[in-house]
């Protein structure tokens, strides 16, 4: 159990670690925009940069769903909501660490539950989470959002402005753009991008970069912070 503990703080700092001192290829730029265009398929586009996205091709090959990203599916274009590979090796160390947890309360664990690698999360949650970052059909770039807010309380939520979007999962998300202050002027620096659910207890999720365009689709990568297990 104390292997178990250490190895789960060991990984905690490893992401913390990178966290604060990589630099991706895809970092927010005045104005939200990232590298612009790129005349290749999302799913090359993964490959070229895979110190960022090399987990979520894993998952995505694991959920069979790799012919949404290379154009060879049903849909010939998609927005994803991309989730990188510290997103993903979070939710693996969050799960273990609530394994670790109920055996700590005396709970019978199987061992196998344990998640080491990717490939060890089951196909159909991997498929669940990325349909629910899926838009199909539909180029979404931060020029098309309109400003807004949404705001949770006591269960409830209420939205203002943005644009909703139907997922591949078959719910809606609500997207909003929000202008950040620069300096003292209000609402003159850069334009942010915002994602969530349409459901009660949603939270809110910032993208850290937008409009990375490819010929399959436009990807708005999530930033670091979001939870897939709260999508």
């Amino acid at each position: 159990m104390d292997n178990k503990i250490i190895n789960t703080l060991k990984g905690v700092a490893f992401l913390l670690l990178v966290s604060l001192y990589s630099c991706t290829d895809y970092n927010y730029i005045d104005g939200g925009l990232a590298n612009g265009v790129h005349d290749c398929t999302m799913w090359e586009y993964f490959e070229n940069q895979a110190q960022d996205w090399d987990s979520t091709m894993v998952m995505i090959e694991h959920a069979g769903m790799k012919s949404y990203f290379d154009g060879s599916g049903q849909y010939k274009q998609i927005t994803f909501f991309g989730i990188t590979d510290i997103t993903i090796a979070r939710f693996i160390l969050q799960h273990n660490s609530e394994l670790d947890s109920k055996q700590d309360m005396g709970l019978p664990v199987d061992e196998n539950a344990y998640w080491h690698r990717v490939k060890d999360m089951p196909a159909d949650s991997c498929a669940a989470i990325l349909k629910k970052l899926i838009v199909p059909e539909q180029r979404i770039m931060l020029k098309d959002i309109p400003q807004g807010n949404r705001l949770v309380f006591n269960g409830k939520y209420k939205e203002s402005g943005g644009k909703p979007f139907t997922t591949l999962y078959g719910d809606e998300i609500f997207t909003w753009m929000v202008p950040e202050d620069y300096g003292d002027l209000e609402d003159a620096g850069a334009k942010v991008l915002w994602i969530a659910r349409r459901r009660n207890t949603s939270s809110n999720y910032r993208i850290a970069s937008t409009d990375i365009q490819t010929t399959t689709g436009v990807v708005n990568s999530m930033d670091y912070g979001f939870t897939m297990g709260n999508f």
